[in-house]
């Protein structure tokens, strides 16, 4: 069986979840709990449209705030092995989160709200305990 086919098996409820999903997802649980503590309010989590996402979508008083979350996993004194998490926000991972604010802004505006794209990095030990979120505000513009 292949990798795409174990993560395709993975996806569907087959099989054992790669360890990558779960630090994944781990990730944005403690970027959501970060949020909160620092006065956001989740309005949706895992917001697709089509076949673009959004991790998480918080708001402030006068913002939309569409969050990408980043995981990376290290060893204790260890430079992640992939770089900075987000240098893994690239120009089509920006169009994609772009395209779907777009579809979320417009179903979902009430008021007069502007919206900024952020990036989190979210860093675990190799058991998935927070070690420290770096919260990158206005990361990119459209």
């Amino acid at each position: 069986m292949t990798v795409f086919e174990r993560l395709k098996d993975a996806l569907r409820g087959r099989g054992k979840t790669p360890k990558h999903l779960k630090a994944g997802k781990k990730g944005e649980r403690y970027a959501e709990r970060y949020l909160r503590r620092h006065g956001y309010r989740i309005e949706c989590r895992n917001f697709t449209s089509g076949k673009n996402e959004i991790d998480l979508i918080a708001k402030t008083k006068t913002h939309y705030v569409f969050c990408e979350v980043k995981t990376r996993v290290q060893s204790y004194g260890e430079q992640t092995p992939f770089g900075r998490p987000a240098i893994a926000v690239n120009a089509d991972k920006k169009r994609h989160l772009i395209a779907a604010a777009t579809t979320f802004y417009h179903r979902h505006k009430k008021e007069n709200m502007q919206f900024r794209f952020d990036v989190i990095e979210v860093y675990l030990t190799e058991k998935h305990r927070l070690t420290h979120i770096h919260h990158i505000k206005s990361a990119f513009t459209r």
